[in-house]
């Protein structure tokens, strides 16, 4: 595999060139949409489904989708059958102590309060669950900041939480999860590298560990039973492995796709969010566009097998418009569609793009 066939192959597995997806494929292709914020992972689900906000809405529900800390601590929005997984895999690990801003015992007693909450009151929004807190404990008012957030992580990690995603950023919507218990860790962690590698691969260990924040004493035991399933694939002197090899002739139909068609992702896509090297998808000078140095992931966009650009909205008073920062050339007519999908879920009028170019260093 040569590394065109690479980018493509892993854009292909994790749906950027899908647009019309189910959306329960969707959701398992990558165990969930991971970001730092809902909307982009949002704006992920509908770019590789063409769902409508109203229908996303109504799936969450249906499905009991989770917005959770699952992966490597960071919002995700999943199934609760994988949130089970996720947590099932990670169970052994231990928050860093910096989570518990130096109110430990007070952060695991407030904890085992909403917990028990939980089972009598959910869903449990924002203020119900400070005033809760603040009449059961006289320190609750002079907690630290965050603190609310180191509880409900060690919720989540103890497998005992997690959120609606139809909640605002500024609330929240706290249940019990509807799949309860954990299951074996080295079992659910060598699933999590099976759909890792269907979702993501080919790649490493080194990459499995990357995206899933799980330190590799833990994963090791469990990569080492899941190898005997995989396949090698060498990329110059590098070895990878894929799980479900895909064909010659559906590889270069795919590179193909990749190499005559304009594709977007939104910020936080799986192509920045899944692998420990970042060379396979840009060049170190197009990394500083799309990393910022306070941890934000732009979205890219793509073209002739290549980043060539990023970009952004803003939206107001029922319209959207797209500015671009590009450093190569793409398809104007297929952009403008993509764009156009985005402005579709947001419910806004498109009214076209600026794009400013810039040579890269």
């Amino acid at each position: 595999m040569n590394r065109a066939e690479l980018f493509a192959t892993r854009l292909f597995r994790q749906g950027m060139l899908t647009t019309h997806a189910d959306l329960e494929t969707a959701f398992l292709r990558c165990v969930g949409f991971q970001a730092q914020n809902q909307r982009a992972a949002e704006l992920n689900v509908a770019l590789q489904t063409g769902v409508s906000h109203a229908a996303l809405l109504a799936f969450y529900q249906k499905q009991g989708i989770a917005r959770s800390w699952a992966q490597r601590w960071t919002i995700q929005l999943l199934t609760p059958v994988d949130l089970r997984l996720v947590v099932s895999a990670r169970q052994q690990e231990r928050l860093p102590k910096a989570y518990f801003l130096g109110a430990e015992d007070h952060v695991r007693a407030a904890a085992n309060e909403i917990d028990q909450l939980l089972r009598t009151t959910e869903p449990l929004n924002r203020a119900a669950y400070t005033d809760y807190l603040a009449a059961k404990y006289s320190w609750y008012a002079d907690r630290p900041k965050n603190f609310d957030y180191a509880v409900l992580q060690v919720l989540t990690a103890q497998g005992r939480l997690q959120m609606l995603p139809t909640a605002s950023t500024q609330d929240w919507q706290l249940v019990t999860p509807s799949a309860v218990g954990l299951l074996d860790q080295q079992a659910a962690t060598a699933e999590l590298i099976r759909r890792y590698l269907r979702g993501f691969g080919p790649a490493t260990l080194d990459d499995v560990v990357k995206w899933s924040g799980i330190k590799i004493s833990q994963v090791r035991p469990a990569w080492q039973q899941v190898v005997p399933e995989l396949t090698p694939v060498m990329i110059d002197t590098e070895q990878l492995w894929t799980i479900d090899p895909i064909s010659p002739a559906k590889l270069a139909t795919i590179t193909d796709h990749v190499a005559q068609n304009t594709l977007i992702a939104a910020s936080f896509s799986a192509a920045m969010t899944g692998y420990r090297e970042k060379a396979w998808f840009v060049t170190p000078a197009i990394q500083q566009q799309l990393w910022s140095k306070n941890g934000i992931l732009r979205a890219p966009i793509v073209a002739h097998g290549t980043v060539v650009g990023k970009w952004t909205y803003q939206l107001g008073k029922g319209q959207i418009h797209f500015s671009v920062v590009s450093w190569g050339s793409f398809d104007h007519d297929q952009l403008t569609t993509q764009f156009m999908r985005v402005a579709q879920f947001l419910a806004a009028d498109y009214t076209g793009f600026t794009n400013t170019k810039v040579k890269l260093e």
